[in-house]
């Protein structure tokens, strides 16, 4: 069997990696880019050499304890 479609464009594709890389880099030096221009670009080099960051997940706190209430003295006597 044949590779996929996508293994067929991958491999298509990959002999166009170095200058693609090395585009992102030109942009990304370039100071005359818009900083948001730069920036994606440094972003995206990141992205491929180290993997995408994941998004920091809000912890959840663990409920509370229920409250214990201790009577004493009369009420203590009364609550039984």
């Amino acid at each position: 069997m044949g590779p996929s479609a996508a293994e067929e464009m991958r491999q298509l594709l990959s002999a166009h990696m170095p200058e693609a890389v090395a585009f992102l880099v030109e942009i990304m030096r370039d100071a005359a880019q818009k900083p948001e221009l730069r920036m994606k670009a440094a972003e995206s080099i990141l992205d491929r050499a180290c993997g995408k960051a994941i998004a920091a997940k809000e912890i959840e706190a663990a409920p509370p304890p229920p409250a214990v209430i201790v009577f004493e003295g009369e009420l203590e006597e009364w609550s039984k």
